[in-house]
């Protein structure tokens, strides 16, 4: 469950099969938007995770890139980080 600070909560639903990678994004997919929507109605930019290139102008796309789920920039469609290690700008 994510839980958003008005004490909203959504669960996050598995996918059923595919890789170890695609598993991952499919879950970062969830959570962006849950992210995303709550920062919204917190008042703050909805821009989740953030493009260290273009902050506040795009979110990072989770994709699977040789067979690692990563964060992407979706102008330039380079790698930014692996999910669960992109570091706070």
């Amino acid at each position: 469950m994510l839980w958003a600070p008005d004490g909203s909560g959504q669960g996050l639903t598995p996918h059923p099969d595919g890789t170890a990678a695609e598993l991952l994004v499919h879950l970062a997919d969830q959570v962006q938007d849950w992210a995303v929507e709550a920062l919204w109605s917190e008042g703050a930019s909805a821009v989740w995770p953030q493009c260290p290139t273009h902050p506040d102008a795009h979110p990072l796309t989770a994709t699977v890139r040789t067979d690692a789920a990563v964060w992407v920039c979706p102008k330039r469609g380079t790698t930014v980080a692996r999910i669960g290690e992109l570091k706070s700008h």
